[in-house]
């Protein structure tokens, strides 16, 4: 296989699994409801990126099926980066679980709009360098309803009420 050739199936599969590790996570978003208390949009709102990311892990996971090369045990991450990774989401745990109210909402908003950053961008990599296709594009519409999703994020951070000084 030819060096350039495999340094795309290299970048694929890197941002693959990166996307696929992200998705698995937040595919399960929704159960954070079930112990903290709420809003009606702010739910809707987690059920929605929870419903997508649960899509794109399948779509991820049949497109390794029809692809054997396509690795998505390859996040090859350095330790420094991991180590960095663990330490922010166990933050970001502690800030969630002993939050409430409008903190609880700001603390998870803020998260998803990380998350939710990372994720289209991955999405618009694993399209780039997909082979053309129905993947291609698939991933094109996940990257497209992601930032979609980060946009609706980003409104209801907007209308949290703000703190005076």
């Amino acid at each position: 296989m030819p060096a350039a050739v495999s340094k795309d199936k290299e970048l694929l599969s890197n941002s693959a699994s990166l996307l696929h590790d992200l998705l698995k996570d937040e595919k399960n978003l929704n159960k954070i409801l079930f112990i903290k208390g709420h809003s009606k949009d702010l739910g809707g709102l987690v059920e929605a990126i929870s419903r997508v990311a649960a899509d794109g892990e399948k779509q991820l996971e049949v497109m390794a099926q029809d692809d054997p090369a396509l690795n998505l045990n390859a996040a090859e991450l350095p330790s420094g980066e991991q180590a960095a990774r663990k330490a922010i989401a166990k933050t970001k745990e502690h800030e969630l679980l002993f939050s409430s109210g409008d903190n609880f909402a700001f603390n998870l908003l803020v998260t998803q709009a990380d998350a939710l950053s990372y994720a289209s961008h991955l999405a618009e990599i694993v399209s780039a360098n997909a082979p053309p296709g129905d993947f291609a594009r698939q991933f094109h519409s996940l990257a497209s309803t992601l930032d979609g999703l980060l946009q609706q994020v980003a409104s209801q951070m907007r209308s949290l009420p703000q703190k005076s000084a």
